[in-house]
């Protein structure tokens, strides 16, 4: 809703700049209504959601009383919710009710005296409009709508009253149409970079960063891993100094004790098992005797010549 409000100042702006900055009074803005008060006639006009109608509600000595339900658009059994036209917004001008009623490829406002009789209704507006504004010292009715591509702006004349308004949004003067399409991301983009020379650059160099990226990571894992290991071999080796101890002890011969001896001899017994492999010298062959069967004969398999 908030950019559809935005889109619609926009396009107002622009008409504004074309009219003269008269388009339309201040005391109505372009903004939803769900309920409208007449006072002179103690008339009240209401939009019924759930029942899809446009509620005209008179003041009476005990309240206010439905003079008549103005239904939008059948509802009930239908599936295709995106064709149903429900009503948007409503006022009270001149002794008269405005509703606008709408779906999400078209709309249309509808305009009815105050006891629900008909006066006028509009060709449908390409477009989701949610919103009108009338100017009461130019007599124009403004409507404002949403298009698959942009937004449309209807001005409408409506100095000979409400009952004479004939809208032809082609080619009548009584229409003053504006279609603002929203430029798309390639065509802004075109506009800037025509040869698309920097378009190029940018994704070439994207690519490049993200492969020297990805390079540069696998690296650092590379050497944080071989450093790792480096770490896990070191603490696995004696140091020098141990080692230069037990040598030292070994060609003293006295100053070992009969656990190192005994160490050393085992050590050296089991190297020599190593290095042979063990060789098991029973044989497996065994021999499976078969019966005679004619079935296998190969005597049978000859052609017979007879004389």
């Amino acid at each position: 809703m908030n950019k559809l409000m935005n889109k619609v100042f926009i396009a107002l702006c622009l008409l504004l700049a074309s009219t003269g900055g008269n388009a339309f009074s201040q005391d109505d803005a372009l903004i939803p209504q769900s309920f409208a008060v007449d006072t002179k006639s103690q008339t009240m006009a209401v939009i019924d959601e759930p029942e899809n109608t446009i509620n005209i509600l008179k003041r009476t000595k005990d309240g206010y009383d439905i003079v008549k339900a103005i239904l939008i658009d059948e509802t009930k059994g239908r599936h295709d919710l995106y064709r149903i036209y429900r009503p948007m917004s409503v006022a009270i001008y001149e002794q008269s009710i405005v509703f606008l009623a709408s779906n999400r490829d078209s709309c249309y406002f509808h305009i009815v005296d105050l006891n629900g009789n008909d006066i006028y209704t509009s060709p449908h507006f390409t477009g989701s409009a949610s919103a009108f504004s009338y100017d009461k010292d130019t007599k124009h009715l403004f409507v404002a709508g949403l298009n698959a591509r942009g937004y449309n702006v209807f001005d409408i004349d409506c100095t000979d009253g409400f009952a004479n308004i004939h809208v032809d949004t082609v080619s009548s003067s009584r229409a003053a149409y504006l279609n603002y399409r929203v430029p798309k991301k390639s065509e802004e983009i075109a506009k800037h970079d025509s040869t698309g020379l920097g378009l190029t650059v940018i994704a070439v160099s994207t690519v490049f960063f993200a492969l020297i990226v990805i390079s540069i990571v696998l690296m650092g894992f590379a050497r944080a891993l071989h450093s790792a290991q480096k770490k896990k071999v070191k603490q696995d080796i004696p140091d020098k100094e141990e080692r230069k101890e037990v040598i030292g002890e070994f060609k003293a011969g006295g100053n070992l004790s009969g656990e190192a001896l005994a160490a050393i001899s085992a050590a050296i017994h089991l190297y020599n098992e190593e290095l042979h492999d063990e060789e098991n010298t029973i044989l497996t062959i065994v021999k499976v005797e078969k019966r005679y069967s004619p079935w296998s004969s190969k005597i049978h398999n000859m052609n017979v010549y007879r004389r």
